[in-house]
């Protein structure tokens, strides 16, 4: 390819003169709500760097770019920019994975420049030369369709973090008490001496609970149960769940500005900070997530599948997923919403306080009466 030349008949036109047509969707994205951006072709630098510069962390970038928006030819653009930034934001942060796709659904390398990308991205045979830019108002524009897929791993993502030394130490606490729940609250029955190879984690989990004395072989039925033992950690799991709850359930409904001057709480317009909240305040947020996921029945819903998806990881990964699924919240933020928290924590107690004081004064005066 000469890059000396711009002659726009030809097929030797270096694609990085003229503009750049960008579009950028995510999976599942209508194409009508795709972000759409004319710019200066960015030239030789990598995907990965234009991308930084195109969905920055810092607001001051995020603002230059969101004044290039042609909101005249589509108003929701801003919108559509601010839910792209959402997903960069959660991949920075280690919440998520993203693939990056052309035209196709050919993947993109990021360490590739953006004028090997804009060859690669489109309709181009291999061996082929490709397709000439478009002709535009004061010279020629290529196009990049940039299609994103994101996915989420809690599993990963707790490993990543340090909440959990292991993925594999974490799966196994996760399978052995979801077989403690399901043994409790369905009364599953799992023999103690299996012969479906299938089984292989569900007796996995049972060594581990086993092990720590919460499960016994029973010889005569030979069926596992439930030991005294056992009986008394799930009444501390359920202790420990209804100790978060009391303390954090309002959390779920959490209305702020960016000055946090005013924080409301159970609305029902707000937003879940549960899971920031859990990390502010030193717990781990996979433990107290699925111990708030047994509580609530969500297990509930697998409970003619749970047997088997136990051996695969999305299993947790999707019951986990509140997580890393989430709104992020600026540290010093949180630190002031979990200060406001506690104030109306402590309101609403002081309130039913003098409610019950009032209930009792009623009842006696109504005895004596």
């Amino acid at each position: 390819m000469d890059k000396g030349s711009a002659d726009p008949e030809g097929n030797d036109l270096p694609p990085s003169d003229g503009a750049l047509q960008l579009q950028v969707s995510l999976s599942g994205m209508d194409a009508a709500d795709s972000f759409r951006l004319d710019l200066p072709h960015p030239g030789d630098i990598s995907l990965s760097a234009f991308l930084d510069q195109l969905f920055p962390e810092d607001e001051a970038s995020q603002q230059q770019i969101s004044s290039m928006l042609d909101v005249r030819a589509n108003p929701d653009l801003p919108e559509i920019y601010d839910a792209i930034l959402l997903v960069f934001n959660e991949w920075r942060d280690g919440r998520c994975a993203l693939e990056f796709s052309g035209d196709g659904e050919q993947p993109l390398d990021l360490r590739e420049t953006v004028a090997r990308q804009v060859l690669q991205g489109g309709e181009v045979l291999d061996g082929e030369n490709p397709p000439n830019p478009p002709f535009v108002k004061g010279g020629i524009a290529w196009a990049l369709h940039l299609r994103i897929n994101r996915t989420y791993s809690t599993l990963d993502y707790a490993v990543q973090q340090g909440f959990w030394d292991s993925k594999p130490e974490l799966i196994e606490w996760l399978q052995s008490h979801t077989l403690l729940y399901f043994m409790d609250k369905h009364q599953f029955s799992l023999e103690s001496a299996p012969d479906v190879a299938a089984e292989e984690a569900l007796m996995s989990a049972a060594d581990f609970l086993g092990g720590s004395i919460l499960i016994l072989a029973s010889q005569e039925a030979l069926t596992f149960t439930i030991s005294a033992e056992g009986r008394r950690t799930i009444g501390r799991l359920l202790a420990e769940t209804e100790s978060y709850i009391d303390l954090y359930d309002h959390f779920k409904d959490t209305v702020f500005g960016e000055g946090v001057e005013t924080v409301e709480f159970d609305t029902g317009q707000g937003a879940d900070l549960r899971v920031p909240v859990f990390i502010a305040e030193g717990l781990d947020p996979i433990r107290t997530v699925f111990l708030l996921r047994m509580y609530d029945g969500t297990l509930d819903a697998f409970a003619s599948t749970w047997q088997e998806s136990i051996n695969d990881e999305s299993f947790f990964d999707s019951i986990l997923e509140p997580v890393v699924n989430r709104q992020g919240v600026d540290e010093a933020l949180i630190d002031q919403i979990i200060g406001a928290g506690y104030v109306y924590l402590e309101e609403r107690h002081q309130a039913a306080r003098e409610s019950a004081e009032r209930d009792e004064i009623i009842q006696r005066v109504q005895a004596d009466s």
